[in-house]
C-alpha cells in the first residue's frame, strides 16, 4: 500500500481476463520457494518447492470473500489501479526497489 493511509484497489488479470479486484492492504504474488514466509503469514499456502505454480494472496482484504488462490506457473499476471483508486499503489521485489504501480 505504501504511504497511503487508503485501500488499495487493483484490478487482476490472468491470461487477460479479469479475476479479480483486490481492495485492501495489498496483495502478495509468491513462488513455492517464497511461499513459507510472508506469504504463509498472511495466511497463504505452504507449497512444495517442486510444485510449478503461483501464489495469489490478499493483505487484510475488505471483502470476507477474497482468499488466496494457487495459479499455474505458466499464468500471464496484470495489475493495475482501479479508476477509482484513490491513491497511488507501490510494488517491491522481496521487499527491495519500491516503486509505484501504473
Amino acid at each position: 500500500r505504501g504511504p497511503s493511509p487508503f485501500l488499495t484497489s487493483v484490478e487482476c488479470y490472468c491470461n487477460g481476463k479479469l479475476i479479480t479486484l483486490v481492495q485492501g492492504d495489498g496483495l502478495i504474488i509468491a513462488t513455492p520457494t517464497g511461499s513459507t514466509a510472508y506469504n504463509q503469514a498472511a495466511g497463504g499456502a505452504m507449497v512444495h518447492p517442486g510444485v510449478p505454480c503461483i501464489l495469489f494472496t490478499p493483505l487484510n482484504p475488505h471483502s470476507l470473500s477474497f482468499r488466496p488462490i494457487i495459479l499455474p506457473s505458466n499464468s500471464v499476471l496484470k495489475l493495475q489501479l482501479t479508476a477509482v483508486a484513490r491513491a497511488p499503489a507501490w510494488v517491491s521485489f522481496d521487499g527491495r526497489q519500491r516503486q509505484p504501480l501504473n
